[in-house]
């Protein structure tokens, strides 16, 4: 059997997509993803067609989607929950997303038609009392603060 993985970084990544940013208290709902294509780590969960139901996209943010690093492997590689899995939803609290933008410290939050989170809001529905803690580039991680 060949090697998994041959070669190991020397410090793990100090975050990654979907990871809950800090110890403060916090809000997480258990929700069924809907979406055919599952929903990734770190994207918007919207309202789906059932009261438990999450989808990649709509008209009602629900808040993020958590990482599990015990999710079921997804044959794509990709970190997402798969259609009819139980995902955790942050709701409250703070988590590390992937902006679509520039993000800056105290700018509102907003996400887009695919849900990718992003400070510009044109065209992208706002995240009700989200704002960014932290300052990133566009494709950077960045802070994101559910209120």
């Amino acid at each position: 059997m060949p090697p998994v993985q041959t070669s190991y970084p020397g410090r793990p990544a100090a975050a990654y997509e979907g990871m809950a940013a800090d110890q403060t208290p916090a809000t997480i709902l258990s929700r069924i993803v809907e979406t055919a294509e599952g929903i990734g780590f770190g994207r918007a969960a919207f309202q789906g067609a059932r009261d438990e139901g999450i989808a990649a996209s709509g008209a009602v943010v629900r808040g993020i989607v958590l990482a599990d690093r015990n999710a079921r492997p997804n044959p794509s590689g990709a970190d997402l929950f798969a259609k009819g899995e139980t995902a955790p939803v942050m709701t409250r609290g703070a988590v590390w997303v992937v902006t679509a933008s520039a993000a800056s410290a105290g700018n509102p939050v907003y996400v887009t038609p695919a849900g990718a989170v992003t400070a510009i809001a044109s065209g992208n529905a706002p995240i009700p009392n989200a704002l960014f803690d932290t300052s990133a580039p566009a494709g950077g991680l960045v802070r994101l603060r559910l209120n």
